[in-house]
């Protein structure tokens, strides 16, 4: 494709775009609601859209787009049956690092006793040992996945000398020398010291984190979720905390989003909580963006696509 020949782009996040989209060769943007009547006019070759589609999206779809990309990684809420043929691709790999970031500083956290160590008062010993504070090194831990996220905490894992084992659906391939990947948690959970949740939610993954599970875990286990609430059996998370299986819950995410007022997680001493918001971080959108613009010279140039979603795997 020629670089004066045009591409129409349909806005339909709803995100405001950095200017220099409408700099990439042959752009056109158009803006489109996500829940209101799409204006007749409103027709175009891409779609760029939110993971969760929005409500209006089978009608816009209707319109016969052939490529639809999401800002966005998880496509658990993504309504598939409003595909008519196009091809779908997401934003798969570029939370990685800040995710990574998030979930290392957490198993720091607890490595270190934080933050129960921090003073609120004149103890009765100053520089006396205190063996809530511990280290990393030699530790190990289990990553469910083996995506960008997965393989950015093995990566900072490993630089710290922990033991690494991932798991995976298919194969052994590690993405990192020093590591070692297995097909079937089952078998290493018990292992850990701390495991962390880096997998799509699906309907083989939903739930699996039961009670089953939780009891091979070893007692002080530090439990640490960024993929999907859906993944856990909320009550058993619930009394493995409670028996002391689990020393600590590190949550990104949870079912449903947002907890309502009163839930139990608000309040458990042993879950440190936050709204979704791992992936954030300075330039966090513009990555997005920019994985955007890199399939968007792809598809001008009739290359293969980056990030394409698998619609019967669900990821």
């Amino acid at each position: 494709m020629s670089d004066t020949a045009e591409t129409v782009v349909i806005n339909h996040s709803e995100f405001p775009l950095p200017p220099r989209v409408r700099e990439w060769p042959g752009i056109r943007v158009v803006e489109c609601p996500r829940e209101d009547e799409i204006p007749s006019d409103i027709d175009g070759e891409v779609v760029l859209t939110r993971t969760d589609g929005g409500p209006n999206l089978a009608d816009l779809l209707a319109r016969s787009p052939m490529w639809v990309h999401t800002v966005g990684t998880g496509v658990d809420s993504f309504p598939f049956d409003a595909l008519q043929g196009q091809t779908l691709t997401c934003s798969r790999g570029i939370s990685g690092e800040l995710i990574g970031e998030w979930v290392f500083a957490q198993m720091l956290a607890v490595a270190k006793g934080l933050p129960d160590v921090f003073l609120d008062e004149p103890p009765a010993d100053w520089s006396r040992p205190d063996f809530r504070v511990g280290t990393l090194r030699g530790a190990t831990v289990v990553i469910l996945g083996m995506g960008g996220i997965g393989a950015e905490v093995a990566r900072l894992s490993l630089a710290l000398d922990i033991n690494v084992i991932g798991v995976r659906r298919h194969g052994t391939d590690a993405p990192h020398p020093g590591m070692t990947v297995v097909n079937d948690i089952a078998t290493v959970i018990g292992e850990a010291d701390h495991v962390v949740v880096a997998a799509p939610s699906t309907p083989d993954t939903e739930g699996m984190f039961d009670t089953e599970l939780f009891a091979k875990m070893k007692p002080g286990v530090h439990f640490c979720n960024i993929a999907r609430g859906t993944l856990v059996d909320q009550d058993a998370l619930r009394a493995a905390l409670d028996s002391d299986t689990i020393a600590r819950a590190s949550l990104d995410v949870c079912t449903p989003e947002p907890l309502p007022e009163g839930h139990w997680m608000y309040h458990h001493p042993k879950v440190l909580l936050t709204p979704h918001t791992s992936w954030m971080g300075p330039g966090a959108f513009e990555k997005m963006i920019e994985t955007f613009h890199h399939n968007y010279l792809a598809w001008r140039a009739g290359e293969p696509l980056d990030g394409l979603v698998d619609i019967d795997a669900g990821y």
